[in-house]
């Protein structure tokens, strides 16, 4: 097994962070526009839109960020560590 150097865990998470922010920025900004603008015309109140835009954006983000952390992990750290005997994810 190849010993990972702090380098490899630093490119790892930025990749991830930037992937993650950026991704979760893109797809929150489309789900709260189009849940904002719903709520909007049926009626509910500043305040009320943005609890339940905030809520949405979070619950979307957890997904996205475990997804995200699947992919560079499998892509950028499990094939520095692969020997054969550590079988890599589907």
């Amino acid at each position: 097994m190849k010993e990972l150097k702090e380098c490899d865990y630093f490119k790892t998470w930025l990749l991830f962070f930037l992937i993650a922010t950026v991704g979760g920025g893109i797809v929150g900004g489309i789900i709260g526009a189009f849940l904002g603008g719903g709520l909007g015309v049926a009626g509910f109140s500043m305040s009320q839109v943005k609890i339940v835009c905030g809520i949405a954006g979070l619950i979307v983000g957890i997904p996205i960020s475990y997804l995200t952390f699947r992919f560079v992990i499998s892509k950028c750290l499990l094939p520095k560590l692969n020997d054969d005997d550590i079988p890599l994810p589907a």
